[in-house]
């Protein structure tokens, strides 16, 4: 049995499937291949953890954006022929260069059929904290795919809090209208299961956090952290509707504190939040707009979103 991208109708099933949903096809391309890619890294034998933007709109569905990157944390699992590591977070100079090793190595590992992956060489940590890979695919669509887009599937990877994590199944857009069409089972399944994605609201203080570091840089680069804005919000607007995660919030972010997962809380007068800086302003709205090819759902103006996380934040303050 073939993949479903090996069958010659592929690139028009992918035109019917943008004409249904009114999605861009270079989008719906390159959401098949996110899929794929992470569909056959679970069958490796490695050990994976799954988070950040695109679990928060595949495992949970609390985003109406496309994010083409894949945010993972990796482990030898079964794949004996990576190196063993000693420490994840030793800056000693053998520690570093075990990292470093198991992450040079780790690009063999990935196997992904009709994807070829390479480790980023232009994206080198000194410390050897993490690594990232790209997964080229043989896209018909890659031209067409907006400025801020790459043409291939982004893998980063490195060390992160993966507690609490739910297990998801996941799927595309491709992989949804074959099966309302009842062709699913014309393919080999290459729709991941299983997938330990990491809670939302680790996701949400992280994103949290980040946004009020970057924001505090003179060199501030909005492009790095401007998605968080609306994706924070959308976490917070769903609360009631995520998966227990056996403590409160105040808790989770208490724990993150004390683990160093997070720099700090940030209050809801936070500057990241209040926007106060014109010229900063004005690199985070054309930033926002830079971005809106990517969703497919409406989307939360910024300072409507800044208004929902300061609420919220001032209500966690007081409540912790």
């Amino acid at each position: 049995m073939t993949f479903v991208h090996q069958d010659a109708e592929f690139p028009q099933l992918v035109q019917i499937v943008a004409r249904s949903t009114g999605i861009a096809a270079a989008l719906i391309e390159k959401d098949y291949w996110v899929t794929h890619t992470l569909w056959a890294i679970h069958r490796t034998g490695l050990d994976v953890w799954f988070k950040g933007g695109t679990s928060l709109s595949k495992g949970f569905g609390l985003i109406q954006r496309f994010s083409e990157d894949l945010d993972l944390m990796v482990e030898r699992g079964t794949v004996t022929s990576l190196p063993e590591v000693t420490s994840w977070t030793s800056t000693n100079k053998g520690p570093v260069a075990k990292r470093r090793a198991f992450y040079n190595a780790l690009a063999a590992a990935l196997v992904v059929p009709d994807v070829s992956v390479e480790q980023d060489t232009t994206r080198i940590d000194k410390q050897a904290r993490g690594a990232d890979y790209l997964g080229r695919y043989p896209g018909a669509l890659l031209a067409e795919l907006g400025p801020a887009m790459s043409p291939f599937v982004r893998l980063e990877v490195g060390r992160a809090r993966v507690v609490p994590h739910v297990q998801k199944s996941l799927g595309s857009f491709v992989h949804a209208h074959l099966e309302r069409e009842g062709m699913l089972g014309d393919y080999e399944d290459n729709r991941p299961a299983g997938v330990r994605c990491v809670h939302p609201m680790v996701t949400l203080f992280e994103k949290l956090d980040a946004m009020s570091r970057r924001y505090g840089r003179d060199d501030m680069e909005p492009d790095s952290f401007v998605r968080h804005y609306e994706d924070a919000a959308q976490i917070i607007r769903a609360e009631d509707r995520l998966p227990d995660m056996g403590m409160t919030a105040a808790a989770l972010a208490q724990d993150m504190l004390d683990g160093k997962d997070i720099a700090a809380l940030p209050r809801p007068d936070e500057p990241a939040l209040v926007l106060a800086d014109p010229d900063k302003r004005a690199a985070i709205d054309k930033a926002y707009a830079k971005i809106a090819p990517m969703f497919w759902g409406p989307r939360i103006p910024l300072d409507e979103a800044c208004d929902t996380i300061r609420t919220w934040l001032g209500e966690l303050h007081q409540a912790g």
